[in-house]
């Protein structure tokens, strides 16, 4: 029997074992179209993988962040110093703009075209779904074009956040990011000097900590966020995993809620995932985000 809630810990490790052979990309795009041909209404789950054609790397993969030593910067580490902040926005400052230029590509344009897809729940906060007119999107982690006011709640462009800190930050000279986060950090180096000198820009309505409007590790997904992910899949007839580890509990859950009421649930990424270590049925295609293109093509076809 499964444990209800396995571990990060031991899920990473789960993570780490070998998977199935990789299909092809015409195999992969039959296999998701013949699951895709009984339903009617799909909630489709989307994390890094999907965004990784983009440009945008992400953590788990076999060139993911982690496999580099990245260690993002958990929601109490940025709440909790004034250092930390100046140092997360420093690195912001350079890699921002790659981030922020990232364009979709041809995971996001076929997953909006395939007619069964009611909604996409995604763990990205790059804004890509809707980029391509997706409807019905839940940026499960929040937006990173935008920023948050941890006070009084107010709301602006992150563009014009970082306009205010490079005017209040003159001393700094923004360059290219080395190699870009799947957060839109960078890998740049700072001294104490220059970190000490970094002025982080208060909110300008009350003068308080600005924080990008993404959950940050160590965070909670709003309340209000889940139940309307929760009212989509319960309204659902399958679940179609994209480009995800399944690794934090935060999307994980969905999978878990689907596994519960009998849903049918099918997973398109390339390793391991959650699923699997868990021991939850489900249809697993090992291929790329990439293919749900052909899958559309396929579809529109029939």
């Amino acid at each position: 029997m499964r444990p209800v809630h396995m571990s990060l810990a031991r899920v990473e490790r789960g993570l780490r074992q070998r998977s199935s052979p990789q299909l092809g990309d015409s195999d992969a795009a039959r296999a998701l179209v013949e699951w895709l041909g009984t339903k009617r209404s799909v909630v489709a789950l989307t994390g890094a993988g999907v965004s990784t054609g983009s440009g945008i790397p992400d953590y788990r993969g076999p060139q993911g962040s982690y496999r580099h030593g990245h260690r993002p910067m958990s929601h109490d580490e940025f709440l909790g110093k004034e250092e930390n902040r100046a140092r997360y926005w420093a690195r912001a400052l350079h890699g921002y703009s790659a981030f922020a230029a990232a364009e979709p590509n041809a995971a996001h344009f076929g997953l909006a075209r395939i007619p069964q897809i009611a909604a996409v729940i995604t763990q990205n906060v790059d804004g890509l779904h809707e980029r391509v007119g997706t409807e019905n999107v839940v940026a499960l982690h929040g937006r990173g074009d935008r920023v948050r006011c941890m006070s009084c709640d107010f709301e602006g462009s992150r563009a014009e956040y970082h306009a205010r800190l490079r005017a209040d930050n003159p001393q700094l000279e923004v360059s290219e990011a080395t190699e870009l986060r799947p957060d839109a950090d960078a890998d740049v180096a700072f001294t104490g000097a220059e970190l000490a000198a970094f002025r982080v820009s208060p909110c300008e309505r009350c003068g308080s900590v600005i924080k990008p409007d993404v959950v940050f590790f160590g965070d909670v997904v709003p309340r209000a966020r889940v139940d309307k992910c929760f009212d989509y899949l319960d309204k659902a007839d399958g679940l179609l995993v994209a480009g995800s580890s399944l690794a934090v509990y935060s999307a994980f859950r969905f999978v878990d809620r689907a596994h519960k009421t009998n849903l049918p649930i099918c997973v398109l990424n390339l390793g391991p995932t959650r699923a699997d270590v868990e021991g939850i049925p489900i249809t697993k295609v090992e291929a790329p985000a990439r293919v749900l293109r052909d899958v559309a093509g396929l579809l529109m076809v029939r």
